[in-house]
């Protein structure tokens, strides 16, 4: 019998995710620039043990709708391209599709989202990978996404993770970098529950 095998999609998720998510700063990164592509005019950073065991982005942008929402960690799965001729003028900073169902794949996610002409908001559970059905929550305008247990299913990966000082700084070094590309966006960072930065 040979010994060659195709994973299945989900290790293959995992595995490429190590190309967007190295570390917590990378969920943050990625996650902010979701909100500003998002319209968000205000976004909150929380994050716990310098991201490794929480991580979470609320924000007053668009927000998503149940549809939206359910397939938004999917990979490859983006508004931004809808044609090959969108490829020549992308005004976003994301458009690949990939961050989302990169930090899903790795992490336990949730995600909550209301659209702005909704009453009520959707929510969606994922479990590095394994998906659970959007369903129906509370929620303000806009969204958030909390990130638990970075690498948690791969020990070697997190195993590389640094001390919370040395992840929370790349954090910060972040978070400070897209604050100063984006002015007049309302920005804060806590972190353990103690505010750091309000810009």
């Amino acid at each position: 019998m040979g010994q060659i095998v195709v994973l299945d999609q989900n290790m293959v998720n995992m595995i490429a995710a190590g190309e967007v998510i190295e570390r917590p700063a990378s969920v943050v990164k990625e996650l902010m620039e979701n909100s500003i592509d998002a319209g968000a005019t205000k976004i909150t950073v929380s994050a716990e043990d310098g991201g490794r065991k929480l991580m979470s982005v609320t924000d007053n942008g668009c927000g998503m709708d149940a549809e939206d929402l359910a397939a938004a960690f999917e990979p490859h799965a983006t508004s931004k391209v809808k044609t090959s001729e969108d490829l020549y003028n992308i005004p976003t900073l994301g458009f690949r599709g990939e961050a989302l169902a990169s930090i899903a794949s790795v992490a336990q996610t949730k995600a909550v989202s209301r659209t702005k002409d909704s009453l009520t908001g959707n929510c969606v559970e994922i479990d590095c990978g394994d998906k659970a059905a959007t369903a129906p929550c509370s929620a303000d305008y806009g969204s958030t996404i909390q990130v638990r247990d970075l690498f948690y299913k791969l020990p070697a990966r997190r195993k590389f993770l640094k001390t919370a000082n040395t992840e929370m700084t790349h954090i910060i070094e972040h978070f400070t970098r897209i604050a100063m590309a984006n002015d007049g966006l309302d920005l804060t960072l806590i972190h353990n529950g103690r505010e750091l930065y309000r810009l």
